[in-house]
């Protein structure tokens, strides 16, 4: 089974997001869902709490793509306690994604409401190795699908478990099912849906993300802190944050309650599209990542491409500026992120229209990117050039584009 986008970790550029996954069959052995699980990016890294493991997992959806990372299916997402309590946004499609109670976490007036709240949203509640405790029958009302790990107590126990769940219109779903036969006895007696090493282990998928400058980071923050959330401002910054512009994207495209997908080509697009209430709910969850920062001079080459091509598509009187600037920065992301522009185009989840321009370069967009990129290159080998009209046309944008650029890498540098 594909992993979707990988890289090498032991690599000299070892990716800065990892998420792991592991398949969820039906009785029929078909792969239905997957569970997303937390995975530190280094060895070494520091241990962190659920609710930080839980932002970690839902940024590296995000970044990778849904589609990327698990296709057509659902989504299995954990949820502690203070997952459950706090603002920790689920930006995840709500039509795809099934939030797992912990089976920590204990059943009471502030968790009941918290999951009412998800099922409300579209989300679908598991309950993840479960066992009956007081108040179970609060959660199993809400629930679409209780885990049962088979491993756990004596056979005659897990059934009894489980005809006790069947009252309430649930899937059971086997659990830690590790050999053949503990899928065979599971399929026997009823169960539903079925994860475990027998089915497959966990695997991990690997991306790549452009880190967010502290800077950034800061001005978000400082945004999410206002009442009336000034769209103009968020997307001043984020033009700044070839990152941030990738999430933005693919979170839009990949639709909210009905699953719809549409085709999102500009930073705008995107913010009209999420509204203002998912926009802090993903503006919350990006400050809780703790990514790399992007290196000056790729930035620099990155937002001074994108904001020359915004300004010869206005200056030639092309219909869409905005997206002349987003395949513009788009196209700069193999030199930010030391992946080639190919594996890009395949694993990145945007419009192909989008794709085509940023990556491809055709279209009338992509003609001006693959003519800026002809002007960088030939400015870098100091080969002479002929001087008309447009070399002074695109010398002026560059010059502007530059002079826009430079004060943000600038302030990026220093802090």
């Amino acid at each position: 089974m594909s992993s979707g986008p990988t890289t090498d970790p032991t690599g000299p550029a070892a990716p800065a997001v990892i998420v792991g996954r592991q398949p969820i069959v039906d009785r029929d052995g078909t792969v239905v869902a997957f569970e997303l699980l937390y995975r530190a990016r280094h060895a070494d890294m520091t241990p962190v709490s659920g609710q930080e493991m839980t932002a970690h997992v839902l940024v590296g959806a995000v970044t990778i793509g849904v589609d990327q990372l698990v296709g057509s299916r659902s989504m299995f997402c954990n949820a502690d306690r203070a997952v459950l309590l706090s603002d920790i946004p689920v930006t995840l499609p709500p039509d795809r994604t099934v939030i797992e109670l912990l089976e920590t976490v204990e059943i009471d007036d502030e968790v009941v409401e918290a999951c009412r709240a998800l099922v409300a949203a579209g989300f679908r509640l598991a309950l993840d190795d479960f066992v009956w405790v007081e108040g179970a029958e609060r959660v199993l009302e809400l629930a679409s699908v209780v885990k049962i790990d088979v491993q756990a107590a004596g056979r005659e126990q897990v059934l009894e478990l489980a005809e006790r769940c069947r009252a309430y219109d649930v899937l059971l779903l086997a659990e830690k099912v590790e050999t053949d036969a503990d899928v065979a006895w599971a399929h026997e007696h009823g169960f539903d849906l079925f994860q475990g090493y027998a089915i497959e282990r966990p695997a991990l998928v690997h991306g790549r993300s452009v880190g967010t400058s502290l800077l950034s980071q800061a001005r978000l923050a400082a945004s999410l802190l206002t009442e009336d959330l000034d769209l103009e401002e968020i997307e001043e910054i984020l033009r700044h944050e070839p990152g941030l512009v990738v999430q933005l994207l693919q979170l839009a495209s990949v639709g909210t309650r009905r699953g719809m997908r549409r085709r999102v080509h500009t930073v705008h697009e995107a913010m009209v599209l999420l509204g203002t209430t998912r926009i802090r709910q993903w503006m919350a969850l990006t400050l809780l990542d703790t990514g790399g920062v992007s290196t000056p001079d790729g930035l620099a080459t990155a937002l001074s491409r994108a904001r020359m091509a915004e300004l010869l598509a206005l200056g030639r009187g092309h219909e869409d500026p905005e997206l002349a600037f987003t395949a513009g920065l788009l196209s700069a992301l193999d030199l930010l992120l030391g992946v080639p522009v190919a594996e890009l185009a395949a694993t990145m989840d945007l419009s192909p229209d989008l794709k085509a321009a940023a990556f491809d370069r055709t279209g009338t967009v992509g003609c001006l990117v693959a003519e800026i990129i002809a002007y960088e290159e030939a400015v870098h080998s100091a080969v002479p050039r002929p001087r008309d009209a447009v070399a002074e046309e695109l010398d002026a944008a560059a010059g502007a584009a530059f002079a826009w650029a430079m004060p943000y890498v600038s302030s990026l540098a220093a802090a």
